[in-house]
């Protein structure tokens, strides 16, 4: 189980700063004091929607995102629908959900798709964005789309940016619709330096990513090796047998997909057992089991260890 970096009852502070970097915040702090991003014009009713730089034509394809799995950074979340109200992006509602901004682009469409989530959060400590700074070029972000289909984007850069680092001309590049000339997708966490007196972190962690390849969904078929069951001892997993969860914050599903309803959310070191076979779905594969406690769900395999 990893060990906390900063105390569990400090809440993740906003995640993008004003142009005069005003986040001098202590622990607690509501979400609507979000720092403002630059340039924001919000409404219109020419068919337009709203972006960090102004008003943009509504995208022509791509999809609402709905989950989000990070393998290397062990995560596997839920994606909510967030807003920017006022210049000011809006915290994420709990600590292992990541928010997409509606004001910026869809998964898949050509634009910069930006996320948020928290490194930690008050009463619990490390949270769904714990490890993203750790990420190393060419590393998966797997994103599913309310129709099914998965994109699949490498990181191309981490960087962390001091506050005072965050100009408006820093910021633009970070989250404008026109960062980028190709699909990409922005995740934004807390990071650097923590300052114990005033609780807040003194940076800010940037992974930007490139759309790579997509698959499923919109009626598309998949490949005959992706539609196959994955044999029964895959991994070393197998039905009766006995697994343990490998990392914190993991979701057990009501059904193999990402899409799932979450039943649970278990932490490492859970024990479990495999109820039955493997199903492949999104290119993930994904094992119905059952914890010590009787609850039931589906978890993809890269969260499971088999016991030997």
């Amino acid at each position: 189980m990893r060990t906390m970096r900063h105390s569990a009852g400090r809440r993740l502070l906003p995640l993008i700063a004003t142009l005069t970097m005003a986040l001098a915040m202590s622990a607690g702090v509501a979400a609507s004091t979000l720092g403002s991003l630059p340039g924001l014009s919000l409404g219109g009713d020419q068919g337009l929607t709203a972006g960090p730089l102004g008003l943009n034509p509504k995208p022509a394809q791509g999809e609402i995102p709905v989950a989000i799995r990070i393998p290397d950074a062990s995560v596997d979340a839920d994606v909510e629908q967030n807003q920017i109200v006022k210049g000011v992006m809006q915290d994420p509602s709990g600590p292992w959900v990541v928010s997409w901004y509606k004001e910026t682009d869809m998964v898949g469409q050509r634009g910069n798709s930006v996320m948020s989530g928290h490194v930690d959060y008050w009463g619990v400590g490390p949270s769904v964005f714990y490890s993203v700074g750790q990420l190393q070029p060419g590393a998966e972000i797997d994103v599913t789309g309310k129709d099914g289909t998965v994109y699949t984007y490498a990181v191309e850069w981490v960087k962390t940016y001091t506050l005072q680092e965050l100009t408006a001309e820093t910021i633009n590049s970070i989250v404008s619709p026109d960062a980028t000339t190709y699909s990409a997708l922005t995740l934004i966490t807390c990071g650097g330096d923590f300052d114990q007196a005033k609780g807040e972190y003194l940076g800010r962690t940037i992974i930007r990513a490139k759309l790579m390849s997509e698959k499923g969904g919109h009626g598309d078929q998949l490949s005959a090796e992706q539609s196959q069951p994955a044999a029964a001892t895959a991994g070393g997993l197998q039905a009766g047998g006995k697994a343990t969860v490998t990392d914190d914050g993991v979701n057990l599903r009501s059904k193999p997909s990402t899409s799932g309803e979450v039943v649970a959310t278990l932490s490492a070191g859970t024990d479990v057992t495999v109820t039955g076979a493997s199903d492949d779905a999104e290119g993930y594969t994904w094992w119905p089991i059952e914890t010590t406690d009787g609850t039931k769900g589906w978890i993809a395999g890269d969260f499971l260890k088999p016991e030997k």
